[in-house]
């Protein structure tokens, strides 16, 4: 370029092209962070539960849960079960569960009903979904089947939750707006290195 005013929109160009190089390097840093929190898993809590039956039969059940949901991710909760071997007799057992949680989509629902090796520990697994953030409440049930085909309640625990979003929008949302962002900031730092090189 000739002419008097070749040097100022050299050094415009060439300052437009260094802080898009700045602005990428800002935005691809903070989509990184944000997505590998959005990525950090809930802490899980376990607790034990020793129980024992009127006919005798005794054993512990352990109960892994997370005390914070994030809104759209999908959060198990398990109830891991072991029997005492001293006060079975080796028969086959059978359990009946039930997680009720209010407002919160639960998968499998409803009774569910196993039938177990007592030598073997048995583990039942839950999905829990929320679609949205607030405070919510349950009760999981836990029960064995006598040998005359009647329920024996071992376990009524409640249950409370509390359910975050990620700076107003689900975790799940937010991880595809990071991705996003990433990829614009690799964008903005890289299109100064393909477009010209830099003007004198």
């Amino acid at each position: 370029m000739t002419g008097a005013y070749a040097p100022v929109f050299c050094f415009l160009y060439n300052s437009a092209m260094r802080w898009t190089r700045i602005v990428g390097n800002i935005l691809l840093v903070l989509a990184a962070l944000g997505l590998f929190f959005s990525l950090w898993p809930a802490s899980i809590q376990t607790t034990k539960i020793p129980f024992m039956t009127p006919d005798g039969l005794a054993g512990t059940l352990s109960l892994s849960q997370a005390s914070q949901l994030h809104v759209g991710d999908n959060t198990e909760i398990k109830l891991n079960i072991v029997i005492d071997q001293k006060t079975t007799a080796n028969n086959e057992l059978s359990f009946i569960s039930k997680l009720e949680l209010n407002n919160l989509e639960v998968n499998p629902k409803g009774e569910g009903k196993v039938t177990v090796d007592p030598t073997k520990p048995v583990v039942l697994i839950w999905d829990v979904t929320s679609p949205k953030t607030g405070s919510f409440s349950g009760t999981l049930w836990l029960f064995i089947e006598s040998t005359k085909g009647e329920k024996e309640l071992i376990l009524a625990r409640p249950l409370k939750f509390v359910v975050n979003n990620f700076i107003g929008f689900s975790y799940q949302s937010a991880r595809v707006f990071c991705i996003i962002s990433m990829i614009a900031g690799l964008f903005l730092i890289f299109f100064p290195m393909i477009n010209t090189k830099p003007l004198r």
